[in-house]
């Protein structure tokens, strides 16, 4: 049976969620307001971890961190992005009397937390030594033993969203050290701890608070209220609340109850997590400045044709077919942006006959199966695992033997260069950060502009840090590389080419210039859309940002800003500029 079937025997719409030991035991949990306590506290905790000479302040939710992983031996921090979590990283091993802390932190971030490291020091009190590894080498082959050699008595997990996916590397290696060292300390801290599951974070949790974990503990209750709470649940149909509405304690929930039961579950599940002690959950709206975020349809008409194309036989530009779903997505952004990737150099007939037969099972199994599949990479599984699909295995077995015969490199074919014009405009005028998804849009884009382009690492093609571009002066930003972690505060205009369909991203990349220390009154942020899909993904992330805002507690920025982007449904078919409804697409996941 697959995990998507047992999903959906576990988890019975039609019974609800059911009261057990587990329930009972969160129900119980204390509960209490680190926001009455931590202001009182910041004068005296600062002065406790200041260095001679210091003088800076620690904010209130910085305390109120450090103060938990002291009580209570471990801390779960979705702290707004902008909150300071660099400085509590640094601090944490200092509070705890830490004798080997790990700082865990995305690569792009290494050099960046040792800069500060170097800065911080002229005012606090850091640990002599601190160990940073990133979570792209604790993953790696070479560091399966890292954790064990090293020990670490706390581990700090900064971004701890990087350990949401259970089945990756680096997550597996700290679960097996957590379990076998129960009294190692760890503080997880994220702006964007969940994403559209609270699945995402409910191991993390248990690994900080252990018995005082608000989150289900046991996979039932796990997946039970993940159906209720999620964005987009795992099963086929979402879970009736049942004895969830026991979280609803006042008569304002329970009458919200009545009207929404899944967003009253969500938003009462919601203050059970802040309230409990050792999780300390920022909650404030906008900040000092407001944040506008508009949008502008371009018309791109030289990408019509292979839209069209794409869309009616599932052919890319150059008459091969695509898979799935979301490799139709992949190809609608690049047009969308007048540019698709093709392969250079073409592979063997036979490999593309093999490719092609595999993807006519493929798009066979996804149109008429009910399992929930969505992907190739599930209807992969499917067909080794169920016999439901057995007539598919041979294809699959042809496919699987000649894949490895060649190695598909990529160039960029373009077909219209009017979203690079007017970017270039929009950086004339206005001076800001260009977002881009796609190297190739990137460096073509600096290319004409001879502006630097900020990529891996935060780096030009010079190898220039981002930190060291001069302030006033329009950049290109990779978005997979500078969403996370950049203080780009010195810049208040933005302009995004090719939108994220994920609240969580969301909420990083506009963090970077709309935060604290931000001197401007407004913080602007232009969409580039072209097609409806582009509008439906947008939508999509706003979604995730209302869930994670009523389960967390964590004001996001898309739900508070004043958006006035075009809706989908006013969006385009097609990158002329002409509504149409031939479009039979769903390619947006």
């Amino acid at each position: 049976m697959s995990t998507q079937g047992l999903l959906s025997e576990v988890v019975a719409p039609s019974r609800g969620v059911q009261e057990g030991a587990e329930l009972r035991r969160i129900l119980a949990l204390p509960r209490r307001d680190w926001k009455s306590s931590a202001p009182g506290l910041t004068a005296q905790v600062s002065d406790y971890v200041r260095a001679p000479g210091g003088t800076q302040v620690l904010r209130p939710v910085q305390v109120a961190v450090l103060c938990d992983l002291h009580d209570y031996g471990g801390c779960l921090a979705p702290v707004r992005v902008g909150g300071g979590k660099t400085l509590v990283s640094l601090l944490a091993p200092v509070v705890v009397g830490a004798k080997r802390p790990m700082l865990l932190v995305p690569a792009k971030l290494v050099e960046k937390t040792r800069h500060e490291l170097a800065t911080y020091r002229k005012h606090w009190l850091l640990p002599g030594y601190v160990r940073i590894v990133s979570y792209e080498l604790l993953g790696r082959q070479q560091s399966a033993t890292l954790l064990e050699e090293y020990a670490p008595d706390l581990i700090v997990a900064d971004e701890a969203h990087k350990l949401k996916n259970t089945a990756a590397a680096v997550t597996r290696r700290v679960k097996r050290y957590m379990d076998a060292h129960p009294d190692t300390k760890l503080l997880a801290m994220s702006g964007t701890v969940t994403k559209r599951s609270i699945l995402d974070y409910v191991h993390i949790a248990s690994w900080a608070l252990r018995g005082s974990n608000p989150t289900p503990r046991d996979f039932v209750s796990r997946q039970e209220w993940s159906s209720v709470n999620d964005e987009k649940p795992r099963t086929k149909e979402r879970l009736s609340p049942g004895a969830l509405e026991q979280l609803c304690e006042s008569e304002e929930e329970r009458q919200e109850f009545g009207e929404d039961p899944v967003r009253a579950v969500r938003r009462a599940y919601r203050r059970r997590l802040v309230q409990t002690p050792g999780v300390v959950a920022t909650q404030e709206g906008a900040l000092g400045m407001s944040l506008v975020i508009d949008s502008e349809v371009i018309a791109v008409p030289g990408a019509v044709p292979h839209v069209e194309r794409l869309r009616r036989e599932w052919v890319r530009p150059d008459g091969e077919e695509v898979i799935d779903a979301i490799e139709m997505w992949r190809h609608l952004k690049e047009l969308a942006q007048g540019f698709w990737y093709k392969w250079d150099p073409a592979p063997p007939r036979e490999w593309l006959e093999a490719r092609r037969a595999w993807g006519r099972a493929v798009r066979e199994v996804l149109k008429n199966n009910r399992r929930g599949l969505d992907s190739e990479s599930q209807v992969m599984a499917a067909v080794q695992t169920t016999e439901d699909y057995l007539q598919h295995k041979p294809t699959l077995e042809s496919w699987l033997a000649i894949r490895p015969s060649y190695t598909p490199r990529t160039v960029a074919e373009w077909v219209d260069d009017t979203v690079i014009k007017r970017a270039v405009r929009w950086m004339i005028s206005e001076r800001g950060i260009v977002w881009v998804e796609h190297r190739e849009f990137g460096e073509r884009l600096s290319l004409v502009t001879k502006v630097p382009y900020y990529s891996r690492g935060g780096l030009d093609a010079s190898g220039r840090s981002i930190l060291q571009h001069p302030k006033g002066y329009p950049m290109i930003c990779s978005i997979a590389a500078n969403a996370e972690g950049r203080n780009l505060q010195a810049w208040s205009s933005n302009l995004i080419v090719s939108p994220p369909s994920s609240g969580a991203m969301w909420e990083q990349l506009l963090g970077r210039t709309h935060r604290d220390g931000q001197e401007e009154d407004e913080v602007t942020v232009t969409l580039l859309l072209a097609l409806r899909e582009q509008g439906r993904s947008f939508e999509r992330a706003r979604n995730d940002a209302r869930y994670i805002t009523d389960t967390t507690g964590q004001e996001q920025k898309l739900t508070y800003a004043d958006v006035t982007v075009t809706p989908a449904a006013d969006l385009p078919t097609l990158p002329n500029g002409v509504v149409t409804s031939s479009s039979t697409s769903n390619g947006e996941e």
